[in-house]
């Protein structure tokens, strides 16, 4: 069903008052404003401005444009993702404790975690951006400076035995 309304009265800038005679506003008045009005115009452009991101959001926002689309569907089910590098592959996801399965085999749990300036604190999406690109840049001072232990052990300095052996073969 539609409401049925009636104009109740005229406004300078081209507006109208109206009354709704039935339906779910019956004897509600509202005000129309024709679609030229400027402040009207003003009013729905301002509404529809989207609110300024935060800096979780712009951090999420850039981790997830260097991602690989199978990465993204990993991060957004799991809040998890794997990079495969020269060594094997790493999985970024849980500060203090990121999964590393190297190419010889086995299973190491790693701790890096990128320098901040005193009193300011990284968005984590941001921690993860700055661990992503040191892995695809610079894979080897990844785990050069990786604290390192196997699963159930103690936290060892770096480097990542494996890297040792990488080196030293190649």
């Amino acid at each position: 069903m539609l409401a049925e309304f009636e104009v109740v009265g005229t406004l300078p800038n081209g507006g109208q008052r109206i009354r709704f005679l039935s339906g779910p506003l019956a004897d509600r008045v509202v005000i129309a404003f024709p679609d030229s009005d400027p402040y009207f115009q003003e009013r729905i452009s301002h509404e529809r401005q989207q609110r300024p991101l935060t800096a979780d959001e712009r951090a999420e926002r850039l981790l997830r444009s260097l991602l690989t689309n199978e990465q993204v569907l990993d991060w957004v089910q799991s809040q998890r993702f794997t990079v495969p590098t020269p060594y094997g592959v790493v999985e970024l996801g849980e500060l203090y404790n990121i999964g590393f399965w190297p190419s010889s085999g086995g299973e190491f749990r790693l701790c890096v975690i990128p320098t901040q300036k005193k009193g300011v604190d990284l968005p984590l999406c941001d921690q993860w951006v700055n661990l992503l690109l040191v892995l695809k840049s610079d894979p080897e001072r990844f785990f050069t400076v990786a604290n390192w232990r196997r699963p159930g052990g103690k936290f060892m300095f770096g480097p990542v035995p494996c890297i040792i052996n990488h080196t030293a073969q190649a």
